[in-house]
């Protein structure tokens, strides 16, 4: 039997809120430095370029490029318009141009293509087209978008289009109406994929050169965010087998129990649960993990005699979810029980990192699911066990007639810890050492076949399924 769960998303507004008041005394810091830094250059720029279009006015018979606007007193005035014209291309192997179109609404438009902003989006459905606005926080510019909500699989090209309808207090040099953009996605037969082409162009009365160096950071940011989450993702698995008395489904239950509510023992704080209640059990679909402020939610269940399992996800991992940066991040647990009063855990994880963070991120995720697994297995074959505190090798008397200074549970990552080092008959000099390395305490191995939890990273290259529904 198989069952779906609808996935419920977290609001952020006391998120955007808290990000805004933070921001615009830097933003405000940040104009007046920029001020300093381009003045000669803002000088010389304009001076060349009034002489070169006063002398090709005079060449050519015309004025210098200006467009006529009315202020609130209703008097003309000329405004210098200076174009910036940016574009970014991306080649995206394997993949068609509607999966691709796709994954810019889902991880530009609506997550913010990577960069450390805040999205607030709201949507107008009618007939065939969805009109698609949004704000980005902390600068406050509002965007909007036309799209028709159809997209054909198999076509070999589509294009977005989208304009700056507010540039918002912090791009006041940005002329109004002046902007827009278009992105398109064409079949490319030297990738075997698709070519994305993304222009950006609007009029600046001031500092052309500067933002022109800024588009084109954000868009390229944001292009190569694009690029990152189409490519093949990471995948971590993990196996163990444990001995225990316990079936499948109640191991799962027990997983939903311990990890999912209250940590896996982890040094953090229990998650904070919303959502419906998962089937067969008192675990809720959703949790709000702090820190690193991560949701997380249990999409999917499944069993069947000898087998229980479930999917979950990361929903919107980014610059919040410090410092796990990553694009997406979904997993896969299942149980089976086996004869002989044991049972088969497979855990397989699959992430796409931010690829200036990869080697970080990859790293902590081998350390939190592995130390997870690890905790599990005490729980399940020795429920109840506890660590007692004892004081260093040797100094008994600080006991002072107590055989010791309390317990921890075992199944804990401190549990493994003090677990470990009264197990550990290594010389002192090597103990010592090992104080200034936290990733070797507790409960840790190699992930080989000598260890209890099996685990390696593996590699794909199958083009990824991206999501192919507008949401």
């Amino acid at each position: 039997m198989r069952m779906s769960l609808p996935t419920k998303s977290l609001g952020r507004l006391r998120a955007i809120i808290i990000t805004v008041v933070a921001s615009i005394f830097v933003m405000r810091t940040l104009r007046s430095s920029f001020v300093a830094a381009f003045a000669v250059q803002k000088n010389n720029v304009m001076a060349f370029r009034s002489s070169r279009l006063y002398s090709n006015s005079l060449r050519n018979n015309q004025s210098p490029v200006a467009s006529s606007s009315i202020d609130i007193n209703g008097d003309a005035v000329d405004v210098q318009r200076n174009v910036v014209d940016v574009t970014v291309k991306r080649s995206f192997p394997k993949v068609t141009p509607c999966v691709a179109r796709n994954a810019w609404l889902e991880y530009h438009w609506s997550q913010g293509g990577g960069l450390p902003i805040l999205i607030q989006s709201s949507n107008t459905i009618s007939d065939d087209t969805k009109m698609l606005q949004r704000t980005i926080y902390p600068v406050l510019m509002k965007e909007t978008l036309t799209l028709d909500t159809s997209c054909d699989e198999d076509a070999s090209f589509t294009k977005l289009d989208y304009i700056v309808s507010e540039p918002g207090p912090f791009y006041r040099d940005v002329i109004d109406n002046s902007h827009s953009a278009s992105v398109t996605f064409a079949s490319d037969e030297k990738s075997e994929g698709c070519e994305m082409i993304w222009n950006v162009r609007f009029d600046t009365t001031k500092w052309t050169e500067f933002y022109k160096a800024m588009t084109l950071f954000l868009v390229g940011t944001s292009a190569n965010t694009i690029k990152e989450v189409l490519a093949a993702p990471r995948v971590f698995k993990m196996t163990s087998n444990i001995h225990c008395s316990m079936d499948a489904k109640s191991a799962r239950n027990e997983w939903f129990e311990f990890v999912w509510m209250n940590g896996g023992g982890l040094p953090l704080p229990p998650a904070f649960p919303f959502g419906k209640t998962i089937e067969d059990t008192t675990a809720k679909q959703n949790i709000l993990r702090i820190p690193p402020l991560i949701t997380e939610t249990i999409v999917d269940t499944f069993k069947n005699e000898r087998m229980a399992g479930f999917e979950y996800t990361l929903n919107s991992p980014g610059w919040l979810t410090f410092p796990f940066l990553m694009h997406t991040h979904k997993g896969v647990v299942e149980f089976r029980s086996n004869d002989y009063n044991s049972i088969s855990v497979d855990w397989v994880v699959e992430i796409r990192p931010y690829k200036i963070a990869a080697p970080l991120v990859e790293k902590l995720v081998e350390i939190t699911v592995s130390t997870l697994l690890r905790n599990l297995r005490v729980r399940l074959t020795e429920p109840g066990a506890a660590v007692l505190i004892k004081p260093p090798r040797g100094n008994t008397d600080l006991l002072m007639g107590r055989t010791d200074f309390g317990s921890v549970p075992k199944d804990s990552w401190l549990g493994g810890v003090l677990d470990a080092h009264l197990l550990d008959s290594r010389p002192t000099v090597e103990q010592t050492f090992a104080m200034i390395q936290p990733w070797t305490w507790g409960r840790t191995g190699k992930g080989d076949g000598f260890d209890v939890v099996q685990f390696k990273w593996l590699d794909q290259d199958k083009p990824s399924s991206a999501i192919m529904q507008v949401t």
